[in-house]
Order: structure tokens, then sequence, then C-alpha cells
């Protein structure tokens, strides 16, 4: 009995008395409340030996023993409630939520702005090498990193003093028989770092004084950008837009590039001229021209001035290591979006050093949260583009299971982020998110419908998430006024998955006033990213609404009720692309279903101006299609070059 009695532990009575067996023992460490790890197993806690020490259970099993006297030990009721909990509150965070009303919308043409006298602006005291992004661009990372503001660079020169830094006003400027008075240049350019620069700050100083010094080109695209929205004159913007292209190209001849120009091309590939067409957008140029440079003169390898890469015909070199980071991190991210959104192959490499360094916070100068998920997102996205594109080579299609396991890969970078995300934040993540969910689209032959189904059903609700989330940041900081173009891009896919969904056989539950609502407000916030009257924006978003209002009188197809994309070729666009071509077929059709043929057996017959009776005419109702400005519509889905697009003479 005394050593059953020593084996599991003596009685309170007998520790009190300790019998003769147990003096030459060392007593056992006795506590009053045991450890919290023994007290949710409901097991006995012995406490070591030692002072300080874990008890037995916790050594053996190698827990982290803590004692607590307030624990409670958390019962499997208590469990499965924080649970329920759990699963109410990502229930509330992803249901539908109620359409916002929208801000009033900008006008095509922009305003022209009041010259109001400048306030006079005490230099920086950081100096003019770093311009602090707004709160939103500029969170902090969840995961490591070195301070989110980048490191300051020196001085180029031991004597250089910049206009800001002496607390003067920026010099008067000329641009062909245009000047332009130092007032208006400090205005454009504190325009420019306010709304545009955050989204690519690839620029690293805001004196425009040093940055005419080092190129006019960046400094003359810095004013275009500014007056998007910005323009104190009605005539600027066209004025600047038909002097700067000429000037862009004949830099662009003059081999190797210098960093201004290579951050020039950047800016206008992100903020294209007011001049292009759907297809005849030289973005893609300008950044592979932009990437290509940037590999001559080793700015990939995140050293302003590599000795590998500069030889006696580059002249002094004054380009920091501060911007060729940035520099060569925009190159990566500009030129994937601009391929993802004209549906080509991405050339850019986005797995190099300088790009893990900036990603893993290993870099000198880190960047702010905003530019790293973009970074990662287009890293990521760039990998899914190539494999696309091996699988497309193959064969017709992409299988679902492809795409549902990129689309898993894609949840643990998306993991990597949380739960710190600002509202512009989600919007990328959403947009590389609704990239990749628009291959569920194009199905191998022989596909299953019900899961066809299932996946386009899955995009379309990214796509409605995408949409409301760019309202929502419209309404908090003007985003689709000063939002790169690849920002108007995404919106056009999510319209296109909108309405593929729902003028297919899918429909089933859908509530036509919902969808009609999510329609009108995505147009609306597209159009709302016009910058003048005619361009781009207005020529798309009249050509998705005039489709829209005609849709119940086109006629439907197998094509149409499938809701598989005709385009296969066109990787992420291919969706796009494939409705824009798809829909200008069905409005031919239907222009030939309400206009008569003029020749019959050979013969032309001659015939009335006007549209001959619909089908609905034995019953008095109107022709659909009558008085419609069917010139105009088949304007905007203009599928040919513009003569002499890129301006060259």
């Amino acid at each position: 009995m005394a050593q059953a009695g020593e084996t599991g532990g003596p009685p309170p009575a007998e520790s009190q008395s300790p019998g003769p067996t147990r003096v030459a023992e060392p007593a056992r460490i006795r506590r009053n409340t045991a450890c919290i790890r023994c007290r949710d197993a409901k097991v006995k806690c012995n406490a070591s030996l030692a002072p300080n020490q874990p008890c037995l259970r916790c050594s053996k099993l190698e827990l982290h023993c803590v004692v607590d006297k307030s624990h409670k030990r958390t019962s499997r009721r208590s469990k499965l409630e924080e649970l329920a909990a759990e699963v109410q509150h990502i229930k509330d965070a992803v249901a539908p939520r109620p359409a916002l009303p929208l801000p009033p919308e900008l006008p095509p043409v922009r305003q022209v702005q009041l010259q109001l006298p400048r306030p006079h602006l005490a230099p920086h005291p950081l100096g003019d090498s770093f311009l602090p992004a707004p709160s939103l661009f500029n969170r902090l990372r969840p995961y490591p990193s070195q301070s989110e503001t980048p490191a300051l660079t020196p001085a180029r020169g031991s004597d250089a003093v910049s206009s800001i830094q002496m607390g003067r006003g920026a010099e008067p400027r000329a641009l062909g028989s245009r000047v332009f008075s130092g007032e208006d240049i400090d205005y454009y350019f504190d325009k420019y770092f306010e709304h545009f620069h955050p989204y690519l700050p690839i620029v690293r100083s805001r004196d425009p004084d040093a940055s005419y010094k080092r190129g006019p080109v960046l400094f003359w695209t810095i004013i275009l950008t500014s007056c998007r929205r910005f323009a104190r004159d009605d005539t600027v913007f066209q004025f600047l837009v038909d002097s700067l292209l000429p000037e862009i190209w004949s830099s662009v001849s003059q081999s190797p590039l210098r960093l201004p120009i290579i951050n020039s091309l950047l800016i206008l590939a992100t903020w294209p001229f007011a001049t292009i067409r759907f297809l005849s957008d030289p973005s893609m140029i300008f950044a592979g021209i932009a990437m290509n440079s940037s590999f001559l003169t080793g700015l990939h390898t995140g050293f302003g001035a590599h000795t590998e890469f500069r030889g006696p015909q580059h002249g002094v070199c004054d380009e920091t290591n501060e911007e060729a980071t940035f520099t060569w991190a925009g190159c990566a991210i500009i030129s994937h979006r601009v391929s993802a959104y004209n549906g080509c192959p991405s050339a850019s490499p986005l797995s190099n050093l300088t790009i893990d360094k900036i990603l893993d916070g290993s870099s000198l100068f880190p960047v702010p949260r905003y530019f790293a998920i973009h970074l990662e997102t287009a890293r990521f996205a760039n990998k899914v583009s190539r494999t696309m594109c091996a699988s497309l080579e193959e064969t017709q299609g992409v299988s679902h299971h492809l795409v549902s396991h990129v689309e898993d890969e894609y949840t643990k970078v998306q993991r990597m982020f949380y739960p710190d995300n600002s509202d512009l934040d989600n919007f990328t993540l959403l947009s590389t998110l609704l990239e990749i969910q628009t291959y569920y689209f194009m199905p191998l032959p022989g596909y299953s419908e019900e899961i066809l189904k299932r996946n386009v059903i899955k995009c379309y609700t990214t796509a409605e998430a995408l949409i409301y989330q760019a309202m929502c940041l419209h309404r908090e900081i003007a985003f689709l006024h000063y939002a790169p173009h690849f920002v108007f891009r995404t919106l056009l896919s999510a319209v296109c998955v909108v309405m593929s969904v729902h003028l297919s056989a899918y429909t089933k539950g859908f509530q036509a006033d919902t969808v009609d609502s999510l329609i009108k407000e995505a147009i609306r916030g597209m159009r709302t990213c016009s910058v003048q009257e005619g361009d781009l924006h207005v020529r798309v978003t009249n050509m998705l609404e005039k489709y829209w209002d005609i849709r119940t009188h086109i006629p439907r197809t197998d094509v149409t009720d499938s809701g598989v994309s005709v385009f296969t070729h066109r990787l992420g666009a291919s969706l796009t692309f494939g409705c824009l071509r798809r829909w200008r077929r069905d409005m031919e059709q239907a222009r030939g279903a309400s206009t008569p043929n003029p020749t019959q057996h050979g013969t032309t017959e001659t015939i009335q101006e006007g549209p001959r009776p619909g089908p609905n005419a034995d019953l008095g109702l109107t022709d659909p299609f009558q008085r419609f400005d069917w010139n105009a519509f088949m304007d905007d889905f203009d599928w040919s070059f513009t003569s002499n697009y890129l301006a060259v003479q």
C-alpha cells in the first residue's frame, strides 16, 4: 500500500502528516490552481519539482504551461457558439449589399478651374524626394516589412537645392507656342502628386524644375496627366495631347532611353491619351519599350548605375537605386496589366531578385502597401496567363479543374494580406480573381452544363462584388476620376460577365430588376472615367447602354444561351472580346431583319427610306428599332485600326 500511495500521489491527509518513508524524498510542489491546459483537458495537474517549470503533463506533451486563476474552462457548447457567431459574421460580410446612390457624375468635358492665387507652401520637412501617400494607399502590411516610408535618397549633387526647398515657385516653361506660368506648373504638379501619383509612385521627386532639367518629356507628361481632371483652360488638354505624342516618339528613337523617358512611357500606359480606340491603344507598345529599356540600362537589377550596363554612351548617370527599384516595379505591374486587358501574353518577368526583395520586405526601399499588393497579384496573374496560354495552344478550352486549382492557389495569396485590407486593396484582389475566373467561360468540348453553370455564377458573384466595390471607392475618394485605365477595362470585363450570364440560360432565380440596376450602375460608373467628350469611355458605355436597352429584341442563339465565349486565344480578355464581337453580329442581324433587302433574284428594287414594319406590326405595336441610329451604333463596335494612330510623322 505504501508503494501504491507513492506512485499515485498521497492523499491530502498523508501530505499534512508525512510518514517516515517520505521524509528523505523531496516534497512535490503543490499549488491551489491547475494550469489552463490541464483544466481544459479535465485532468490532474502535477506541478514540477523545480520552480517556474511546466507541469509534468505539459512538459511531456511539449505544451505551453500557464497558470491563471481567472481562466475559465471552455466547454464544447461555448466553442460551438463561437463558431456559429463566426459563421454568421461571414454571412453578413458576403451578403448582397443594397445599391448605393451614385455621386454626381463628372461631365466628360473637363471643367475650367478658376485661377485663384496659389498659397505659399513651406518646404516639406522630408525634402522633395518623398511624397507621403494618402492613408488609404499606405496602410501597414500584416506581413513583416520595413517601414512603409520609402528611404530618402541623397540630393543629386552636393549643392543641389530644389525650388521646393528654397520655398519659391517653379519657373515658367514653354511647349511649342504655349507658355505655362510657374503658378500653373506648381498647380498641376501638386494635383498630379495628390491624386494620380499614389496609384503609380514611380516618380521619386516632385520638384518641377528638377524634373524639367532631367527630362522635359516627363515634365510635360505629368502636366498632361494632371490636366485630365484639373485643366485651367479648356484648350490646354487637347494642346498637350497633340504636342506631346510626337515628342514621345522622337525621344523613343534615341536609344538607350533614360529613366525619365521610361517613367513617361509608364505613366502614358497607365493613363493613355483620350484619342485611343478599343484596339488602337499604344499602351502595350509603351509598356514594352519601357520594359526592354529597363533591361538595357540595368534598372531590373535595382541599381540606378550598374557598372555592367553603363557605358560612355549613357553620359553622366544621376539615377538613384530607389528610382531604379520603383521604376522596375512599375514596369512589371503596368506591362502585365495592359497585356491582360488586351488579351496578350505578358512579356514581363515578375520573378527576378529585385521583385522578390520588394515583396519579402528585404529591399532597402519598401513600397506602399497598395503598390505591393498590385505587384504580388500581378506576379501571380502573370504565371496564370502563361499557364493558360500554353493550355489554350493545345486545346480549344481550359479545364475547369485547372481553373479551380489556380483559384485555390490564389486564395493563399489573398490570405497574406488579410485582415487589414482597405477597400482599395480589396478591389485589386477582386480584379485579379475576376481575371482568373473568366477562364470558366472557355470550357473544354463536352463540358458539363451543370458544372459550367456553377462556375459562371461564381464568376458573376465576383463581378457583382467588384462593381459594388468600385462604386464605394468612388464615393469615398473619387476613385474613378483618377484610377488607371486598366480599372476601366476591369469594370468592362465585369459588365460583360454580368450581361453574358443574364442573357444566358442560367438566369433562373435572378431578379431582373436587381440585374438591371447593377448594369446601369456599372455603366454610369464607367462613364465617370471619361475625360473628354467622345473618348473611349463614352463610346464603350454608349455601346453597352444601347445593347442592353434592346436586348429583349435580339434573337437568342445557342451561343447566347450557353454563355460560352467564342474567343479562346485572348486569354483573360477572351470573354470581353467575344461579347463585343457577338453583340455586333447580333446587331447586324437585327438590322438586317429591320431593313428590306434591295436585291431579289438579281434585280434591284427601289425602296423607300425607313425600316420595314417589325414582326409586331400586325398587333399595332411600335417597332423597337424605329428611329434607331444604326451608323452611330456600329461605329461604337469599330474593329478596325485608324490610320496613323501612333501619330508618327
